[in-house]
């Protein structure tokens, strides 16, 4: 769907109204954005299609605005989105499994640093490894195993490579791993939720109205989150 994505360009002229192309490429977009949960990168690259554009002019008159309003989204979750779709675009046709965009996002502070070919350097040392699965916290452990200073390439597949080795022989690792990635992940969506009820002052407009129910709701939560901590540290204990 990326590839079907005009390459994001600079808005064609400073009227509210679109013309003819910038409505198709509009129209592309969204639709690409839409279907996010399946294609994240192609949501980004979309989205800077529309920053950069300014394709949002028409109904809103902030790029951010834009995207609180048009999709329930933080500019900040916009802004992750489009940094790493250039990335993603490049590691998609390596593996037969789409990247997440966790496991990307690991990679991203290398790209940054040392450029995208040290990224698919790593992503594919892995990606190619056998009996290892790719996650995001073992890209990580595989960025953090590559020896600081000038990125070398065949140093830094050999470090990757006996990284992976070891974590090979732990039995225990995967399941650690997969916990860690999904408990971000999910807490990362509640974070961005309750971020966007306080940020709109739907919580402040509810207390107002229906403040009983807005205690008692809160109680409950906190409730809830003490058995959260609870049931996680009890082992520990």
């Amino acid at each position: 769907m990326a590839k079907a994505l005009p390459a994001p360009y600079e808005a064609l002229g400073d009227s509210p109204n679109l013309i003819d192309v910038e409505r198709d490429d509009l129209a592309a977009c969204e639709a690409a954005i839409n279907n996010l949960r399946i294609a994240y990168w192609a949501a980004g690259k979309a989205l800077q299609v529309i920053r950069d554009a300014r394709l949002y002019r028409a109904d809103y008159p902030t790029f951010e605005e834009y995207c609180e309003q048009r999709w329930d989204m933080s500019r900040s979750y916009a802004n992750r989105l489009i940094r790493a779709w250039p990335l993603t675009e490049r590691l998609v046709p390596i593996g037969t499994k789409d990247p997440s965009e966790g496991q990307v996002r690991e990679l991203l502070p290398l790209a940054a640093h040392h450029g995208e070919d040290a990224a698919v350097t790593v992503y594919q040392t892995v990606i190619e490894t056998d009996g290892v699965r790719v996650t995001a916290a073992v890209l990580k452990g595989a960025v953090d195993a590559i020896p600081e200073g000038d990125f070398d390439a065949t140093e830094a597949v050999k470090h990757i490579r006996a990284y992976l080795a070891q974590l090979g022989a732990s039995e225990n690792t995967t399941p650690e791993i997969d916990a860690v990635e999904s408990f971000t992940a999910e807490t990362g969506r509640l974070r961005t939720i309750l971020q966007r009820v306080v940020k709109r002052d739907i919580l402040r407009g509810a207390a107002r109205d229906h403040p009983e129910e807005v205690r008692q709701t809160l109680t409950e939560l906190r409730t809830l989150l003490d058995e959260i901590e609870r049931s996680a540290f009890q082992e520990h204990r």
